[in-house]
């Protein structure tokens, strides 16, 4: 009997302990697997995170741009918001009334009084200086072409981003210029630098001049011409000859809805006038000669760029004509890199 009994109470000790044992084997499994399964999350979100602000806030354009980095730059764009030394900036200003004059008067008069419609026409190399200044860097930012004259090259943001990779991953790049005067070492540059995938259009309603010959001939090879000036919105609407919308254009060519990776233009004043009809359209870098300083469109030009989501990451003057011609340009963030209400809508500038 004491046999029989000290049989039957070591029995269930031994279970229990077999028990126990595998449930704390199986905790401890359990737990390891948890540390390992955490530690592998966690590096992951670490270096997703480490970029995804700027990926997010660029379109995908930044793809290596460290958060801390990220938001060190949007600190600083902040602290220069407003991006002018005052708020009265007819002070220095190309002054224009409301009235819209003719592109050949803006051509042949822009720096002349025009009775009845420019009252009071300066230079604005003071202007110039005073307003909107670099509020954000391209950290490889490049002149396109490097290698030529003081008035022609313009600065692009990180070109190489546009580059098909070295899988020979093929990216779109699509790229619009106007205002040509039979100059072609941006469209050469482009090429040279990002390569012979980039869809280049270039753009003017003069097709000839003696110094560099027939236009289109010119650029053969290396970009599409097309013999027409960038119109506004009423010149489109009137089809007034020789005059495009960029809303037009973009449907003559079969581009609709497509993105312009790099929009350059240098159309002697245009830009006053026509800047509303770019916002229209998926633009990521805009390459702009501003001319003199009219109000207030020279005030709504940078203020409605600016709460696009266009951040200024370069700014260069036209030494060439003392400063009143500026090489601005813009890149395409989205409105959430604004931080602390630098946006001029929300701050009631206009």
């Amino acid at each position: 009997m004491r046999y029989h009994s000290r049989k039957r109470s070591v029995a269930p000790k031994s279970i229990g302990q077999a028990v126990a044992l595998l449930s704390v084997s199986a905790l401890l499994f359990s737990m390891i697997q948890g540390v390992i399964l955490f530690h592998t999350d966690n590096t992951s979100n670490d270096e997703y995170d480490e970029y995804e602000l700027a990926r997010k806030e660029s379109f995908g354009f930044f793809d290596n741009y460290p958060q801390a980095d990220w938001k060190r730059a949007q600190e600083i764009h902040a602290k220069v918001f407003p991006n002018h030394y005052s708020n009265d900036m007819t002070q220095y200003s190309s002054v224009v009334d409301k009235t819209e004059y003719s592109r050949a008067e803006r051509l042949k008069k822009p720096y002349l009084i025009a009775k009845g419609q420019i009252y009071d026409v300066r230079d604005s190399n003071w202007w110039n200086a005073e307003n909107f200044q670099v509020e954000f860097h391209c950290p490889l930012a490049q002149r396109i072409p490097a290698d030529s004259s003081g008035d022609g090259p313009k600065w692009v943001c990180d070109p190489h981003r546009l580059r098909n990779d070295s899988n020979d991953n093929k990216k779109s790049c699509l790229v619009y210029s106007f205002g040509s005067n039979g100059k072609t070492e941006f469209e050469k540059g482009i090429k040279d630098e990002i390569g012979d995938h980039c869809e280049i259009h270039t753009f003017d309603g003069v097709t000839y001049n003696k110094r560099n010959g027939n236009f289109a001939e010119k650029l053969q090879g290396i970009a599409e011409f097309h013999p027409w000036f960038l119109g506004t919105e009423e010149e489109g609407k009137q089809q007034k000859k020789g005059h495009k919308t960029l809303a037009q254009t973009m449907e003559e060519l079969g581009h609709s809805g497509r993105t312009i990776d790099i929009f350059k233009i240098d159309c002697e004043w245009c830009e006053w006038f026509t800047f509303d009809t770019w916002l229209e359209q998926d633009i990521r870098q805009i390459l702009v000669e501003t001319h003199n300083a009219p109000m207030p469109q020279a005030r709504n030009f940078f203020h409605q760029l600016h709460d696009a989501g266009f951040v200024i990451f370069s700014k260069e003057a036209n030494y060439q004509n003392g400063g009143g011609g500026v090489e601005f340009a813009f890149l395409k963030l989205t409105t959430d890199f604004f931080i602390n209400g630098s946006m001029y809508n929300a701050t009631k500038q206009l």
